[in-house]
């Protein structure tokens, strides 16, 4: 399942971290929250990556040495936080999902792939460049 067409809200203790990691009011990310404006799924990847860079004091090579937990506790500490799987933390840490991108005239999301084709912008923008 494609996690990025997904539109999750966040949850009260997500809501103050992401609050402390962004520098905002908790009120200003709560009232995003409840109307939806948030890229959720974005903000929870880098909550994710928060978490696991805390408890491993940020060195993936703690995965074998770390004393206070093994890596496989960690793994599935951070995968019953968040309700996902073990498979969906290890690709959200080690997984190459890249930058997310955004046309530059209406702001929607778009792939990579299209975005460099098309100069930064949607295929629906583009098509109202093109001249017939």
């Amino acid at each position: 399942m494609d996690t990025s067409s997904v539109q999750y809200t966040l949850r009260p203790k997500d809501i103050e971290k992401a609050a402390e990691l962004f520098g905002y009011d908790q009120a200003i990310f709560k009232q995003f929250n409840d109307q939806r404006l948030l890229n959720t799924v974005y903000i929870r990847s880098l909550l994710i990556r928060m978490d696991f860079e805390r408890m491993t004091s940020g060195l993936h090579w703690l995965e074998h040495t770390e004393k206070d937990y093994s890596y496989p506790e960690i793994m599935r500490a951070l995968a019953k936080n968040y309700g996902v799987t073990v498979k969906v933390i290890q690709q959200t840490l080690h997984g190459h999902s890249g930058s997310i991108y955004f046309c530059s005239k209406c702001g929607i999301r778009v792939p990579r792939e299209t975005y460099k084709r098309t100069g930064g912008l949607c295929s629906q923008c583009f098509a109202d460049t093109i001249d017939i």
